[in-house]
Formats: C-alpha cells, structure tokens, sequence
C-alpha cells in the first residue's frame, strides 16, 4: 500500500488536469498526488456534485482515508463543498487564485452572459477573452505563446462542461465558516492583480481566520501555477510540511 500522505490537485473552469503537470513530478516525489479531471462533464448542478465525485474517485476507489485539497479557481470551491461534506478525511486546504465568498449579484449576472454568449457562439470565440483574463497584462504581452497554448488547450473542453461548471459556480453558498472551523491548516496563494478574484476579498476572508499561510504574489493574476511557477511551488512545499 502506498504510505505516502495524499494530495488532491482540483482545476478551475478552463483546464483540465494538465494544468499541474508543472507541479506533479515534484510533489510526488514526496506525496501520493491525485489529480482528477472533470472538465467535460455535464449533467453538474452545484459544487457539492462535483465534490461527491471526488469523494468517490479519491477515498473508495483510490483507498485512502485522508487527503489534502489544493483547488484552482473553481477547485477551490470544489475543495470547499468537499471539506463541508467530508471534513473528517481533510489533513489541509489551500485556495490557489480562488474565494470562500459566494459571487456577487453582478457577478451572477456576468456568469449568465458567458452562458448566453456559449450557447450563442460557441467556445473557441468565448476564449478569446477568458484565456487572457486569466494572465496580467504585461503577462499577455510578454508571453503569447503561453496564451496561445493555453488556449488551444481549453478548446478541448466540451462546451457543455464549461456552461455546467458556470452554473455550478454561480450556485454556490458563502463556505467563509467551514475554513473559520477548520481543524486543518489552511493556505491561500492571491495574485494581486487577478481579474476574477478581487484582492479585498481574500484579503478581507485572511483577517477572518486564525493562522492561514498566506502567499501574496506580486504582477500575478489568476495563474501563478503559470505566472510564477517556482514561487507557487515553493510555497504548497512549505505548506505540506505543516500537515
């Protein structure tokens, strides 16, 4: 049986698993990584969904008892709905680029014209702009090769699973106090110029909590797995040991 202590690498809405390929041959090194995918599906209505898959994909098909969660974006919230669940087989929790808060009303509203907009047009059209956001500026300027790739990636993606995704975030409750109950450390990883995640609001959800380890990344936005690779790296390093 495989003795090492498990990780649970989630994506965001518009990867897939290969977004961590940066990151699994070093932390496997060390811990048992378990990275699933569940970019195309379709038929998922909140992150609870979502959360009941991983329950079922990590602790009885993979027969392990306890896991930390790492969750991207919409993983973060993935790995919210998982710890209010199953809080009993979580050993840690970080937020990479992602909120406890619910959206805003005028963030619902945007979520429902990006649905309207995939329904309309499509999903290569859609990336167009959502790939860029997820980088800085100066980040898209300087490197559009990345962006580029990235968005030939995400055009892998079933359109289905992105507007099933959308919905599922949109749907989603306030989950500040399952980290304020929290019994298991809790890390955040903040760009300070992310587009989808404001700053105030991490920032804000930070001072709520006890003893959170906290990586603030200067000139990154929403991908500092891409951003700021070593920095990010070095971090959830740091943060595993605590566990």
């Amino acid at each position: 049986m495989n003795r090492k202590k498990a990780i649970v690498l989630l994506h965001g809405l518009g990867e897939d698993a290969s977004i961590w390929n940066g990151f699994v041959p070093f932390l496997q090194k060390e811990y048992r990584c378990i990275v699933p995918d569940y970019a195309n599906f379709t038929g998922m209505h909140s992150m609870d969904d979502y959360a009941e898959y991983i329950y079922d994909l990590v602790i009885e098909t993979k027969e392990i008892d306890s896991c930390c969660l790492i969750g991207h974006s919409m993983g973060g919230y993935i790995a919210l709905a998982f710890a209010e669940r199953y809080p009993e087989v979580v050993t840690g929790l970080v937020l990479f680029h992602s909120t406890a808060y619910p959206d805003s009303e005028e963030r619902k509203e945007t979520r429902m014209k990006h649905i309207e907009f995939l329904e309309s047009h499509g999903l290569n059209l859609f990336l167009r702009n959502f790939i860029p956001n997820l980088f800085t500026n100066q980040f898209v300027e300087a490197y559009p090769e990345i962006i580029d790739k990235q968005r030939k990636d995400a055009q892998r993606i079933d359109v289905g699973g992105f507007i099933s995704a959308i919905r599922a975030m949109r749907n989603r409750p306030n989950r500040l106090d399952i980290l304020k109950k929290a019994t298991y450390p809790v890390g955040y990883i903040i760009g300070k110029e992310d587009k989808a995640i404001p700053l105030e609001d991490v920032t804000a959800q930070v001072e709520a909590l006890s003893n959170p380890m906290v990586l603030v990344l200067d000139k990154v936005g929403h991908s500092g797995m891409v951003e700021a690779p070593d920095e990010c790296l070095a971090f959830l390093r740091t943060f595993l040991r605590t566990i």
